[in-house]
């Protein structure tokens, strides 16, 4: 158990429902991401959405990943930046936009290489990574709620949270989004919140170390982490720790949040 500097808020578990409508984007060159990003999604006519980004070629990619505590009382912090430039690729990314103080503004993990580099993983800076061309991306049109980042006084950090917004498009898929606080089970949430019409489930966020039941776990206190899918009801994820190391396989049972875990998950009609 991590001691997180605010008071605990009694709401663990936050669940707004929403429709999803499924997209494929054409991101445009020569924007940063975060721009080329919110661009599409608002000619698409949504303000809100969950997008797949898959063997997408850069120019420029930034990063961070986790980093020891601050020393002003929150339980983690973020590296120095990391910066690819030959020829960087984002393997596979998960992204949501939601909304901000000023406007439209992304959440981000994934996992990227170099041309002749190992592969890495992080909380991808949209704002400083660069497309090196047009690029197509997949993902959900979100109707009726949206993430929203403020100041979270548990935590000490901006941070998301589901909210409800009028629905302006017909149709769409049953979905909800999810926001876990520290110390709910992943695993067990998903599991419990997901029935057996659930048809997708997307997600990132920190964890307090990761444990796989298939690969080397990996130290906390915190580690990002992206679901890349599901095996029957188990979460198959990605995970990075303070030290840079890539773990990718099934999540173990006992797998805490640390921060928090932003979810979306859809349901067939």
């Amino acid at each position: 158990m991590l001691v997180h500097p605010g008071p605990a808020d009694p709401q663990r578990v936050q669940v707004v429902p929403c429709r999803a409508h499924p997209l494929r984007l054409r991101l445009a060159p020569g924007l940063p991401l975060d721009r080329a990003v919110a661009e599409a999604i608002g000619a698409a006519g949504f303000d809100a959405a969950w997008l797949w980004l898959q063997d997408l070629r850069c120019a420029r990619l930034s990063y961070v990943i986790p980093a020891p505590p601050p020393g002003d009382g929150r339980v983690a912090f973020y590296s120095d930046t990391h910066l690819l430039d030959d020829r960087p690729r984002i393997v596979a990314a998960g992204l949501h936009l939601g909304q901000g103080p000023a406007g439209a503004v992304l959440h981000a993990h994934g996992l990227w290489a170099e041309a002749e580099g190992a592969l890495r993983m992080g909380h991808l800076r949209p704002e400083a990574t660069l497309l090196a061309g047009a690029a197509e991306v997949t993902g959900w049109g979100l109707d009726g709620a949206a993430f929203h980042r403020a100041r979270d006084a548990e935590t000490g950090f901006d941070l998301f949270s589901p909210c409800a917004l009028p629905r302006s498009h017909q149709g769409g898929l049953p979905s909800r989004l999810l926001r876990l606080r520290p110390h709910q089970d992943l695993g067990d949430s998903v599991r419990h919140l997901a029935g057996p019409q659930t048809r997708h489930v997307a997600g990132l966020g920190s964890l307090i170390g990761t444990s796989f039941a298939d690969a080397p776990d990996l130290p906390g206190p915190a580690t990002e982490i992206l679901i890349l899918g599901r095996d029957g009801q188990d979460l198959r994820i990605a995970s990075v720790g303070i030290e840079g190391r890539v773990g990718q396989g099934l999540l173990a049972p006992a797998n805490p949040v640390c921060i928090t875990a932003e979810l979306l998950l859809i349901d067939e009609d």
